[in-house]
């Protein structure tokens, strides 16, 4: 085998593990190609005899190479490529050291069309984060929040990037190494574009849900832990990002409730009832507001004959709440009978339990004492005062001025 016969097949060799196995040493495998190609030159410059079959063969080889431009060029890179052209031919370089060039040129005439839909998809995520970073606003700075809208940001500046030749370069050496062989240009560019347009799209759906749901967790925790401010301010949060979430607004009308904001707690009452007529709970809720806050009498008993028809269907531990509330609205009503009625029915009610209703017992005091039933008022009073000082009575059976108020009314039975 003559030289010129051993430099084709050392370009040849060179070729085939640069196409076969590029991943690892890639620069040295490319500069070993392309010294191949250029002593291949020397020797056909230096009058070395050539045959037709060996012309053949650096014609089809040559071929290869130039197909595999955008190979090398992502292996490699525009500037390495260039440093090595000054080093050898700083000027008036062969084809083989001009491959970067070469792949620019073919950019240059692609179909200019393309960056059209490119761009359009590119603006519209953009337009999707800032709408999802708006949105998201409402339910305050935290983590998950934050993690979603830099995915977004991030999924932007990779579809940002095809549009400037550094960022393109980037991505196809990522892709590489992902062994996945595509240029970025042309209709790839609006592949991806639409790819991460999506991605935008979907995490703009699902992350308001998920933050409003991290919202409701932390209300939670504050509620268990009794900090009502707290758990209404994340309660209020969920309702800002989900406005169609039941669960959230029932949540934030309880806060409000048990932190004495009666006003915003009715709203949130009636707007959970509004979307879910069958909570049975934010119905009894709502009713003693009313009674409470809006001496609205008529309208509580709107609330809660409904459900004592069918009291049957509702979890005993509630019957004694929507007796006693009824019952205090009839006693609003000076409809003293059926107060009593109800009054009596719900401490039944929670005598199955094995357990007392100090309000009911404040309430018939007071029944009995507008009876003229003194000694049985002073008698419901005493035990309520007994009963409100136990440590396990639920804040909201009590309201702030019943104690003192039978205490004052003891006293005045006491000096009769």
């Amino acid at each position: 085998m003559n030289e010129i016969d051993q430099a084709i097949s050392s370009y040849h060799d060179a070729l085939e593990v640069v196409c076969s196995s590029p991943e690892t040493d890639a620069a040295s495998k490319v500069l070993t190609l392309l010294l191949a190609r250029e002593n291949v030159a020397r020797l056909l410059t230096n009058n070395h005899a050539i045959t037709s079959v060996a012309f053949l063969q650096v014609s089809e080889l040559d071929l290869r190479l130039r197909d595999a431009a955008s190979s090398v060029y992502r292996l490699v890179g525009p500037t390495r490529l260039a440093d090595w052209r000054n080093s050898i031919h700083p000027e008036n370089s062969p084809w083989w050291w001009n491959l970067d060039q070469q792949v620019a040129s073919r950019e240059a005439s692609q179909n200019p069309l393309w960056t059209i839909p490119a761009a359009v998809l590119f603006l519209l995520s953009v337009s999707v984060i800032a709408d999802t970073i708006t949105t998201l606003r409402n339910g305050g700075l935290n983590r998950l929040s934050v993690f979603g809208t830099l995915m977004q940001t991030v999924l932007a500046l990779i579809a940002g990037s095809t549009f400037l030749a550094g960022g393109r370069e980037w991505l196809e050496n990522l892709l590489t190494k992902l062994k996945i062989d595509r240029k970025i240009q042309g209709k790839s560019r609006v592949l991806l574009a639409l790819a991460v347009l999506v991605l935008t799209l979907a995490i703009s759906i699902l992350l308001p849900d998920l933050v409003a749901r991290y919202r409701n967790y932390e209300g939670d925790t504050f509620f268990r832990a009794k900090q009502f401010t707290n758990a209404a301010a994340n309660y209020q949060q969920a309702v800002a990002l989900k406005p169609s979430d039941v669960k959230a607004h029932f949540n934030l009308a309880v806060a409000y409730d048990k932190n004495r904001n009666y006003a915003a707690a009715l709203d949130e009452y009636e707007q959970c009832l509004a979307m879910d007529p069958a909570n049975y709970i934010a119905a009894n809720n709502l009713a003693r507001l009313y009674i409470l806050q809006n001496k609205d009498y008529s309208g509580a008993l709107r609330q809660l004959n409904p459900w004592i028809k069918k009291i049957e269907t509702i979890p005993i531990d509630l019957h004694y709440k929507l007796y006693k509330n009824r019952g205090w609205a009839h006693l609003e009503r000076q409809e003293y009978a059926q107060a009593a009625g109800d009054l009596v029915m719900a401490l039944q009610k929670m005598a199955l339990l094995k357990k007392d209703g100090p309000a009911a017992h404040y309430l018939l005091g007071r029944v009995l004492s507008a009876q003229g039933n003194i000694a049985g008022a002073m008698k419901e009073w005493d035990t309520f005062i007994y009963l409100a000082d136990q440590e396990d009575i639920a804040e909201e059976e009590v309201e702030t001025n019943w104690v003192a108020d039978a205490h004052e009314q003891l006293i005045k039975g006491q000096q009769k």
